[in-house]
């Protein structure tokens, strides 16, 4: 018999990857069940408030993945362009890997349930912040000026979200090539004052 905490992870990563390919609505509890191989008392006792309680905590540990690999892409480069063009080859790895089935993490989830959950609008909002905030302590780490860090950390989080967005739709990486290109003029004109 698998540990509360295995049972526990293995729903929330299977919650993460379902909500992520197929958006909140669209994933039904027993679906989530199925991919995590959880037993249903399992759910409950873990998640007594139910799919939103389940949907908060898959959101948080998705967010939170995705943070820690911006931290890593900053500690592994060695200027601003470099960190910037990590972060979007290897979102463009992840989507390809996924058969262009996993986008964002997020933002499959955030664009259906913000107006409608103050739960899962505060989990997606947060997971936003934090990795714009990463981006930012990234090009800071490179000599970027505060305020221009800041002002280029949202950029680059629009580009990548928006280039994710279409590269799916797409069904290819030209967007997110494009993006690529994008994020290097950002890198340059955030550094050149």
């Amino acid at each position: 018999m698998a540990k509360a905490s295995d049972s526990k992870g293995k729903t929330l990563a299977a919650a993460a990857k379902l909500f992520r390919q197929q958006g909140y609505h669209g994933t039904a509890l027993h679906d989530i069940l199925a991919a995590g191989g959880s037993p249903r008392g399992s759910l409950y006792f873990h998640f007594p408030k139910g799919k939103e309680q389940i949907g908060e905590a898959a959101l948080t540990l998705a967010g939170e993945a995705l943070r820690q690999a911006i931290a890593r892409a900053a500690d592994a480069s060695e200027s601003a362009e470099i960190f910037l063009v990590r972060l979007v080859r290897g979102m463009a790895a992840d989507l390809e890997g996924s058969d262009y089935k996993e986008g964002c993490p997020i933002a499959t989830t955030a664009l259906e349930t913000s107006a409608q959950s103050d739960v899962l609008g505060t989990a997606t909002r947060v997971a936003f912040q934090k990795w714009e905030l990463e981006i930012k302590r990234g090009l800071e780490r490179f000599g970027m000026a505060s305020g221009d860090a800041d002002l280029v950390a949202t950029m680059v989080l629009s580009q990548l979200e928006g280039a994710l967005l279409l590269a799916r739709t797409y069904r290819s990486l030209e967007p997110i090539r494009r993006a690529e290109r994008a994020v290097k003029l950002l890198a340059r004109i955030g550094g050149s004052e």
